[in-house]
């Protein structure tokens, strides 16, 4: 009498009463199957609010008929009017509506969502991707909702219902959260840009002298330098990056709009304007062989990692391989344990004398040392990273105060760089105590 289809991340189940096809949403196929025992338990003579009242779910008003517009109806008349958005943010929000809001409440009155339904989604998602993206998602379903609420479709909005926090991580009451962010020491870094061709110091150098995000410092070009003044030294002027929409590239502003001007050292000046010596204004500091942008994509694959297997690869130490000898060896790989990369057994034959083919006789591709040698690099960072990095080292800097980082990093909020970066000031919570300690013993003395 009623079925269950899967549609994306959610289920549906479906019937039909009175001659009207009704159908319920639900965010996991269990509370599917539960809603589709009461449709049958009725023998299908029961409306689709009446279900989301037997499983709990309150419903306003009439209860034979939906009630108001859908979201995704309203998503399709709001998203459209909001104006201090970039097109790639557009975008991004219209797939990220495609992929996971419509499918769990795209056909839902906006008074049939609620807190319930929504931290149940949230707790799915979870299980599926990390707390940042959970966030995004959240925050989007959020200000949709806030809009309903300006614009006289809800009374509320029902996300202030659950107790959701954003970039919360699920394990966070056993101990074992923690900021996923790499920071290099100053020999860490100078470890892994010795493997860089020097083509590419300059950059390096860039992000970790400036924290710049890779959207902007792949932005800049050569008005952006500012020479040194009798009063102050050479500067970067940061007021674009790029950024995408409908698979296009095109520059746009700083994330949050953010303009900044960043001091950079003097020798850093000077290699950056010999990269653009007798450049028209608009050329780009960083740019590949053709003069056009660089591919993060392409830099990260064919640049970074190599660069930075090198740098935790040990000539002491080397990786250690699969095989092993063995007097008399002779037959298949997959006779002495062996399997292709893809885990399936290996029938090539094996070098005479050893348990494996010529191909997997050494360590797996991609593999590092494992030693603790001081010259080899221990952590495996991306080119975001360099920026956490920046970060880092200011704040080990005592004569930087958390609000100049804050500005530096172009972060709108000082809250911001707390949520990101607090770990990085144990210090200063520590030193707390002192401060209150040294104030009351002042007064005491007095």
């Amino acid at each position: 009498m009623a079925s269950i289809e899967q549609r994306g991340d959610s289920w549906r189940v479906v019937w039909r009463h009175e001659g009207r096809k009704q159908y319920t949403t639900w965010p996991s196929e269990e509370y599917a199957e539960q809603a589709r025992a009461i449709v049958e338990g009725h023998r299908a003579r029961i409306t689709a609010n009446r279900v989301y009242a037997d499983m709990g779910i309150p419903v306003p008003g009439d209860t034979d008929t939906p009630v108001g517009i859908t979201l995704r109806a309203w998503c399709e008349e709001w998203l459209p009017s909001k104006t201090r958005i970039t097109p790639g943010t557009r975008e991004r929000y219209e797939q990220q509506l495609r992929d996971r809001i419509y499918p769990a409440f795209g056909d839902l009155p906006l008074s049939q969502i609620t807190s319930v339904l929504i931290g149940r989604w949230l707790n799915d998602l979870r299980t599926q991707m990390g707390p940042k993206t959970v966030t995004r998602y959240y925050s989007l379903l959020h200000t949709a909702l806030g809009a309903a609420v300006r614009h006289g479709h809800l009374s509320v909005n029902p996300c202030h219902g659950t107790d959701f926090v954003r970039d919360q991580v699920a394990d966070d009451d056993d101990g074992t959260a923690g900021h996923r962010a790499v920071y290099l020491t100053p020999t860490e870094f100078e470890l892994l840009r010795a493997q860089f061709a020097d083509r590419w110091h300059e950059l390096l150098d860039c992000i970790i002298e400036t924290g710049m995000r890779w959207s902007e410092v792949t932005a800049l070009a050569a008005m952006h330098l500012v020479p040194a003044t009798a009063t102050a030294g050479p500067r970067i002027r940061v007021w674009r990056a790029w950024k995408e929409a409908n698979g296009k590239r095109y520059l746009g502003t700083t994330k949050g709009r953010a303009r900044r001007v960043l001091p950079i050292g003097a020798d850093l000046y000077a290699a950056l304007t010999k990269l653009v010596d007798g450049q028209p204004p608009e050329t780009l500091l960083f740019r590949n062989d053709d003069g056009q942008a660089l591919s993060y994509d392409v830099l990260y694959d064919q640049v970074w990692k190599p660069a930075l297997r090198r740098a935790r690869l040990c000539a002491t130490h080397p990786p250690v391989g699969d095989g092993e000898h063995l007097e008399g060896a002779r037959g298949r790989c997959r006779d002495y344990g062996g399997t292709t990369w893809a885990g399936e057994p290996c029938g090539s034959r094996v070098v005479v004398g050893t348990t494996r083919c010529a191909a997997h006789y050494g360590p797996p591709p991609g593999s590092v040392s494992t030693c603790e040698c001081a010259d080899v690099l221990h952590q495996a960072p991306s080119w975001h990273d360099l920026r956490h990095t920046y970060a880092s080292w200011l704040f080990s800097d005592p004569r930087m105060t958390p609000l100049a980082i804050s500005r530096l990093l172009g972060h709108q909020q000082l809250a911001t760089t707390s949520e990101i970066y607090g770990d990085l000031m144990p210090q200063a919570i520590d030193a707390a105590v002192d401060a209150v300690a040294d104030a009351r013993k002042g007064a005491r003395q007095s």
